[in-house]
């Protein structure tokens, strides 16, 4: 698999789309002084960042489906598009102009993501979990990134100046994207693809959405709130900084690990059981006295709560494999957005009860996820599906 063109370029991409997402908020910060920002600004251009992005994804991934002939080149699009972006921001000091700019950027993360996680799935149709687990990585692994090398940029005289050049960088993968091969089976489908579709009820549908909510909405509050707890703790920021890194850093190897299982044991096997292994790591990661013991936690917690997000993505364009960028649009625009709101809604329920027991609830809501997760597919109905796709 590691020798797949098309799926080595779609990973670059999206590793390069990330570091420029999480570039974003360390440059504001660094431009917060010379222009004057409050937190406020910085607040509202985040927002729009978050949700230009989140929203546009449906809408790119329908498009993509409909021009499916070289998915990779539009993705490239996306990615240079981003690089541009950045440049311009960090070359302007009108703050209006910014707040347009970095929403423009985020339309490039929205074209990117749908048509790279179908098109990663696409490029190796036997081993779909697998495939967009290693896309996800890639993703992940730039989050990571990206802030570290953003800050030891602009923490230097000419950082400005450096940050065109990072955007000069993140061209490369721009590059291997329009130079790469055709996926295996085109994305958005064929007419035989139609016949694999995963055939669900009602009810059904309805608990695979609420599966991802609460799983989205678990990852995003510790990715939002671990900081701020170990802060209230008395922790240093260096400290608090390197928990909320740990647990990132091994959501991104809990998607590889989950992509296997799923490929080998089916999503059901896949899903549920990091679910329940996840109430007892994040129990013990917020309730532990000692930071040794609550960065194992944490970085257990990390790995199975983040690792069923690209199993969770295949299942959702298997559910509409006719129309894989668009599902993927859905589903990750669903994802980012439900996410958003489960932060929101337990940052105003910590301020009524406090931090530590809503976080707590938090993690208690992967018990009723790991219910509903019952009704994913096993490894026979995902056989059966590949089959029918490849036939």
């Amino acid at each position: 698999m590691l020798k797949n063109r098309l799926l080595l370029s779609i990973s670059a991409g999206h590793f390069a789309v990330d570091v420029l997402n999480s570039v974003v908020p360390v440059l504001l910060a660094t431009l917060a002084v010379p222009l004057a920002l409050s937190n406020a600004q910085i607040g509202v251009a985040l927002t729009i960042q978050i949700f230009a992005g989140a929203l546009s994804q449906p809408l790119f991934g329908w498009l993509a489906d409909r021009f499916s002939a070289r998915p990779a080149a539009l993705a490239g699009g996306g990615v240079a598009w981003m690089a541009i972006c950045l440049a311009a921001i960090a070359l302007s000091m009108n703050w209006t102009l910014i707040v347009l700019l970095v929403g423009f950027m985020a339309l490039g993360s929205g074209l990117f993501h749908p048509i790279g996680t179908a098109s990663a799935a696409a490029s190796a149709p036997s081993r779909a979990a697998s495939a967009t687990a290693i896309f996800f990585f890639s993703g992940q692994l730039g989050l990571s990134l990206g802030p570290l090398l953003g800050g030891a940029l602009l923490t230097t005289p000419d950082g400005i100046r450096l940050m065109l050049v990072l955007a000069a960088l993140m061209l490369a993968p721009a590059v291997l994207l329009f130079a790469a091969p055709r996926p295996v089976i085109p994305v958005g489908g064929t007419a035989r693809a139609a016949h694999a579709a995963v055939r669900v009820g009602v009810a059904i549908l309805a608990a695979f959405i609420v599966l991802v909510a609460l799983r989205s909405s678990i990852q995003s509050v510790f990715m939002s709130f671990l900081p701020k707890l170990f802060a209230d703790r008395g922790w240093a920021p260096v400290a608090y900084g390197a928990i909320a890194g740990t647990f990132m850093f091994t959501a991104a190897i809990g998607n590889i690990i989950a992509g296997d299982i799923a490929d080998r044991f089916g999503m059901r096997a896949a899903t549920i059981w990091p679910l329940l292994i996840s109430v007892p790591a994040g129990l013990v990661c917020i309730w532990s006295p000692s930071p040794l013991t609550a960065f194992i936690a944490c970085g257990v917690a990390g790995m199975v709560i983040g690792g069923q997000h690209s199993v969770l993505v295949v299942h959702a364009q298997r559910l509409l494999p006719v129309r894989q960028g668009f599902a993927a649009g859905l589903i990750l625009g669903f994802t980012f957005a439900t996410g958003g709101i489960g932060t929101a809604l337990v940052g105003a329920l910590a301020d009524t009860v406090g931090l530590f027991t809503a976080m707590q609830a938090t993690v208690l809501l992967a018990l009723p996820a790991a219910a509903l997760a019952l009704t994913l597919p096993g490894r026979e109905s995902v056989v059966s599906a590949v089959a029918a796709a490849e036939a």
